[in-house]
This record gives structure tokens, sequence and C-alpha cells, in this order.
């Protein structure tokens, strides 16, 4: 009866809404789990992901995680954010648990194995419908559009072959994510769920309202999102200033749907929303953020 009323559930119409996102990495690192949830436990963090009104997290994971098939705490993960009405973007953020991946195959595992893992994790995944999109690779590190354009393609119609009119797609940019000029897939008879997504930081283009018009490139994209940005409120006041700067911009050109970097205080570039006692809210950032959403 569970299983019926899940899959039911695909098919209740929806209402588009803003994506408010915050991203909450860890299955994609050597930890293979959720950061600070050695403090305090997934129900706890989703719960007050919740009450910061939060309505998206986007879930890095990467292919060795897959193949570890150790499922139980993502399993945790999928049934709480259900629960609590969070819906969930999954990110194939790298391949191997160490470090980041140039394209979405290296000399030691295939471009086919990668496919095969995104297959893997959605069957075992499809059934919920609050997952309802997937960022197919994470940060592609070339300038090659032709490359990218080429390999997007061949993972979208892959999983759309597979798991058709189920998923929305997320398509990052060139350059480490930063750059969606070129990045293309519209005459795909799908595109109109294909949100192009980009990642921005204050050391990637600094403060330069002419470089996000370009590399956001918004006349030749219908659906844009920031995939990543942030920054830490205890570091240089420049950081603080782009973030403010940032926002006007996303505000003045209707760009709202973001995924913040991160949750978790453990990232060396912009720190999170909870500090280092794993407990403690930055309100500042939290403020910022309301500000995109609310004004």
């Amino acid at each position: 009866m569970k299983f019926s009323l899940l899959k039911l559930l695909f098919f209740l119409p929806t209402v588009n809404s803003l994506i408010k996102g915050i991203n909450w990495f860890g299955f994609e690192t050597e930890y293979k789990n959720l950061m600070c949830t050695w403090i305090n436990d997934i129900e706890w963090n989703i719960k007050k992901i919740k009450e910061l009104d939060f309505n998206y997290i986007r879930l890095p994971f990467s292919l060795e995680f897959v193949n570890d098939n150790n499922w139980k705490d993502m399993d945790n993960f999928f049934r709480i954010a259900h629960r609590y009405e969070i819906n969930v973007v999954l990110d194939f953020h790298r391949l191997h648990s160490t470090h980041q991946s140039y394209r979405p195959y290296d000399n030691y595992y295939t471009f086919d194995e990668f496919l095969e893992a995104w297959k893997k994790i959605l069957d075992r995944y499809k059934f919920f419908p609050n997952l309802k999109g997937i960022d197919i690779f994470n940060e592609y590190q070339g300038n090659n559009v032709v490359e990218w354009n080429n390999l997007s393609r061949q993972v979208v119609s892959f999983i759309e072959s597979n798991f058709p009119n189920r998923f929305e797609f997320y398509v990052g940019g060139v350059r480490w994510g930063g750059n969606l000029y070129g990045v293309q897939l519209d005459d795909l008879e799908y595109n109109d769920r294909i949100t192009y997504t980009i990642h921005k930081y204050w050391f990637s283009d600094g403060i330069n309202e002419e470089a996000w018009d370009s590399t956001f490139d918004k006349d030749n994209h219908k659906l844009i999102s920031v995939g990543e940005w942030g920054y830490k409120t205890d570091g240089d006041e420049f950081e603080k200033l782009f973030a403010q700067e940032f926002v006007n911009w996303l505000k003045e050109n209707n760009i709202r749907d973001t995924f913040f970097w991160t949750w978790s205080f453990n990232s060396g570039d912009t720190g999170g929303i909870l500090k280092e006692d794993c407990t403690t809210i930055d309100n500042e950032k939290i403020t910022l953020l309301h500000n995109l959403w609310y004004d």
C-alpha cells in the first residue's frame, strides 16, 4: 500500500515555487555521511533547515559512495526529508571521495560506469516524490563548451531514457561550473525540464556585473539557478560586500532560485550556516538569504 501511494504522488499537481536551497555535503567525502551529524542527527538538522525556511537540499555524492553500497544513512536522509516536505536535488559531485574530477570519467572510472552509477542511485530513490531533480555533474573543469555540451547531452539523454518524464535536470557551466556561455541543450524535446545552473563565489569573478551578465548568458537560457554560492561572515570584508552585491544583482535580474553553499561550517572557502559547534546558526547569512527570497 505504501509503495502504491508513493507512486500515486507523482501524478498530483504541483505549484511552481521559489527554490530556497541549501547544499549539505558529506556523502561525496571520505566520511561518507552528512557533515555535522556527529553532533546532531539527520532529523535535528533537517528540522532546523525547515525552520529556517529552506525548501530544497542539494545533496552531493560520489561514484565511490554508490559503489560502496552502504545506503543506511542516505536512506534515512530521504525518509526524513520526505516527512518534513524538503525537496532534494541529487548532485553527482565527484568520482572519488578524496578529490574533484575534471570530467565524468578518468583513468580509473569509465563514462559508462558514471552513467550506471546514476541509474543505480536513481533506481533506489525514484519513488520518493521529494526527489525533484538531478545535477548531472558538478563543476566540469575545462573551458571546452563543445565537449561539455556533448557530455551533458549524453548524460541527460541516458537518464531520460531510463526514467522518462521523471526528473528536472540541472546542467552546469564550464570553467568549474562558473560560465554558462555557450552551454545549450534547448533542442531536446524536454528542454522545459532543463535548468542551467551556475556556481559563483567572491574568488571567481569578484564583484563584476559585466562578468555576471556574460557568464550567466541570461538571454539564451530560459531557466537559470545558482547551484552554489556562499561567503564567510567572519572573513574579509570584501566577501560580505560580494554577497550583498551578488544578491542585489540576482534580484535585479529576477534570478531567485539558488542553493547556498553550505549547511555545515567546514567548507574552507565559505564556512556554513551552522557555526563550528554544528548547532549555532549564522543569522547574518540567513538575513541576507531572506532578503533574496522576500525583499
